[in-house]
């Protein structure tokens, strides 16, 4: 569990989840403005689901709950903005889930309905087994077994369970995502076995079905690809294509969708600006070169592009240009510029040190209600939280083998009841553990001693450390190879020059091939994709794309500002609604199938006059000039037919026909086949039905618990009107 863990930073968390928030207020706002629902249109609905109206406040608090616990996992202070996004779309996903398989649960009886929660659930009686019943969940297992014993800590839970109102409230929140995770399991284990249970297999069906699987077809067969007649041989008019879509129109089930073809107006450095680039990192290298090693990391920051990072660095870690110069050089060495990743370097050797990839260590945790990271629930004194803190300190040097007993009695961090203040082996350059890892490097192992945070007084006791290696600590100033804002705005320009003259579709194409410009298309684009090809956010362009008044031949008249120095300017190819494809939107991949079914009329012609007369298949293939190929066990449940690839309806038909006979022409996916049946012969003498009988249960399984959902949702009527606020 995340909330049986080490030590976390909370300020920046705190930053995200506030910022979070206001952007759920900001966007609640009715405005004309790409990210908000629009006066008078359906958009004013944030979603329904199943008739239920989603109120856009309710998920935002569940996007806020999943973004912390990403936070949390990733180990990070903040998100981009795509995985802002992604976590919002997966928060989506769960969300749309448990509205629809709530009403499920609660018309099947399965969930008890408590009054006053949230949602359905399982009863206090059945949770309580969850936990200490013969069976405990998996996911408690996962979270309370003793990894030195395998055992399940039972008494580790109790006591957990016991000590609850003492927890923070983001331990107590975490706790109950916990317990809700199990009811939601369980909820859907009860679902998923009333409908596995439901499943049965005649003996007689079994039986076929083994019969079927071990017989085995021995055969002669001919084939005559459609290929060999080209399609600019074969005319077909709109009549007999329409007559095909009519046919088949069911196989054209389509999603919502928008086809865009777009131009990039990216924005690069002009001559000009690569001399004044130059110009400036040659002076940044001058005065890196005589900067004071003590105050290097403000040189960097005042000067560098990207952060500065005080790590310090084993052989083979630094870029490899780096590598080699900064250990076999002597502090004070700088490396003269030079370009990577569309950026120039500068970097300078600012330290060496012998030091231990990871530390082993154990701390206790005495705060104090003024520390300035204070606990809830702290009333002790600064000044009696550091004689606590001495006082266990000298207990644990007395006994070293009291100390995990000791952070289980004494910490303040909850998790020491279950860890006992173990911080495992903390990484050199681990950001969030750079503080214990610090306050480990000169100590020795066994030793132990207090030190200060913010949240109070550790007890910190070094129990082990790797070798010491060689490392470095390197200063990098960073420059950006970019355009200056003369060139970007001449980018800008040219972008709004070709939206403002190229209106229609028919003008787009023209200059795009005029020009020479590098267009890009992008085909079956969902409302909530976030990137398209060469934009790594394009959510503004989809927005357009999916907005009522856009219409199919619109070019966009704003030009999108994509990331820094890429201006997109837009057209609609094709809107692609939900439900069966209409006749013109999928013409250009019936006209394919249609041309290989008259193929087909023509070659089956040519083969029925081949065969007339012989029963002889390879008086046929001679006639045909095609060879016999020879297929010596072909089984039931096959998909594939040797040398030619997927022909299902083939190989059904084959064991449909009599011994020693030829058949008549065979419509395949890649050919016409003829075929003479030499015999059916058996694999097996005995046949385990048993074994066929899981076999399939295992698959009617996998369905069960990958496809029913799927099944629910698409009878269940959802309104999803996130487009217009993400």
């Amino acid at each position: 569990m995340a909330l049986i863990g080490r030590i976390r930073k909370h300020s920046g968390l705190l930053i995200v989840l506030i910022g979070v928030a206001m952007v759920g207020f900001l966007f609640m706002g009715n405005t004309t403005k790409f990210g908000c629902a629009r006066p008078g249109s359906k958009s004013q609905i944030f979603a329904k689901i199943g008739g239920e109206k989603i109120n856009k406040l309710d998920f935002d608090q569940k996007v806020v709950e999943s973004t912390k616990r990403y936070l949390q996992q990733s180990k990070k202070e903040n998100l981009t903005s795509e995985e802002n996004f992604q976590v919002m779309t997966s928060t989506w996903d769960q969300f749309e889930k448990d509205r629809i398989m709530e009403k499920e649960y609660e018309e099947l009886g399965l969930a008890i309905d408590h009054g006053n929660a949230s949602k359905p659930s399982i009863s206090p009686e059945e949770l309580n087994d969850c936990f200490f019943g013969k069976y405990p969940h998996p996911y408690v297992v996962q979270s309370f077994t003793d990894p030195n014993t395998g055992q399940l800590n039972t008494k580790g839970i109790q006591n957990y369970m016991d000590h609850f109102d003492q927890l923070t409230d983001d331990q107590k929140t975490e706790w109950r995502q916990f317990e809700q995770g199990i009811k939601d399991d369980r909820l859907k284990t009860k679902y998923n076995t009333l409908i596995e249970k439901g499943y049965y297999l005649p003996k007689a069906f079994l039986q076929r079905l083994a019969d079927d699987n071990n017989n085995s077809a021995k055969l002669l067969s001919i084939g005559v690809k459609y290929q060999t007649i080209s399609d600019s041989a074969v005319k077909v008019s709109d009549e007999e294509l329409k007559k095909f879509y009519e046919e088949h129109k069911h196989e054209y089930e389509q999603e919502k969708a928008r086809d865009i073809d777009y131009v990039i107006f990216e924005a690069v450095p002009s001559k000009e600006d690569m001399v004044k680039i130059t110009d400036k990192v040659n002076f940044t290298y001058n005065e890196l070169q005589k900067a004071d090693l003590k105050d290097i990391d403000n040189f960097v920051k005042a000067n560098s592009d990207a952060p500065y990072d005080s790590s310090f660095f084993s052989k083979g870690k630094l870029p490899v240009k780096l590598d080699s110069i900064m250990f076999s050089s002597p502090v004070g060495t700088t490396v003269a510029p030079y370009i990577e990743n569309n950026t120039y370097n500068v970097a300078r050797l600012v330290q060496i040190q012998d030091r231990p990839d990871s530390v082993n260590a154990s701390q206790i945790l005495i705060a104090y209600k003024d520390a300035p990271n204070p606990t809830q629930g702290i009333t002790r004194t600064k000044e009696q939280a550091k004689k606590t803190a001495d006082s266990i300190c000298e207990a644990a040097k007395k006994d070293v083998a009291s100390f995990g007993a000791l952070a289980a009695a004494k910490s303040d961090f909850q998790s020491a009841k279950k860890d006992h203040g173990d911080l495992k082996w903390i990484a050199d350059g681990d950001a969030n553990y750079k503080f214990f890892f610090d306050s480990c490097l000169n100590a020795k192992v066994g030793e132990i001693k207090v030190i200060q945070s913010a949240l109070g007084y550790h007890v910190l006791y070094v129990s082990g450390k790797k070798e010491l290696v060689k490392k470095v600590k390197v200063a990098i100033v960073k420059h950006d190879i970019k355009p200056s804002s003369e060139t970007f705005n001449k980018f800008q320009l040219q972008a709004s020059e070709f939206a403002g003259s190229n209106r229609t579709a028919e003008q787009f194409t023209k200059t795009v091939a005029d020009k020479g410009l590098n267009k890009r298309s992008a085909q079956f684009v969902k409302e909530m994709d976030y990137t398209i090809p060469g934009l790594e956010s394009a959510r503004d362009v989809i927005r357009w794309a999916y907005d009522e008044k856009t219409e199919k031949g619109m070019v966009s008249e704003q030009v999108f500002d994509n990331s820094p120095g890429k201006f997109v300017v837009a057209l609609i190819v094709e809107k692609r609604e939900k439900g069966v494809a209409p006749f013109e939107q999928v013409k250009t991949y019936i006209e394919p199938l249609a041309k290989r079914d008259k193929k087909a009329e023509q070659i089956i012609e040519k083969v029925k006059t081949a065969s007339n007369g012989t029963k002889d298949i390879y008086q046929v293939a001679q006639k045909l000039n095609v060879t016999v190929d020879t297929v010596g066990q072909l089984t039931f449940s096959a998909y594939n037919f040797p040398k030619y690839g997927p022909e299902p309806e083939l190989v059904g038909t084959i064991f449909t026909l009599k011994k020693n006979d030829l058949s008549a022409p065979i419509k395949g996916k890649m050919a016409i086949y003829m075929v003479y049946l030499q015999d059916i012969v058996k694999l097996q003498a005995t046949t385990n039905l048993d074994m066929i009988k899981m076999q399939t249960m295992s698959y009617f399984k996998s369905r069960v618990e990958n496809d029913v959902f799927k099944a629910i949702k698409d009878k269940t009527n959802i309104v999803d009107n996130r487009i217009f606020y993400y």
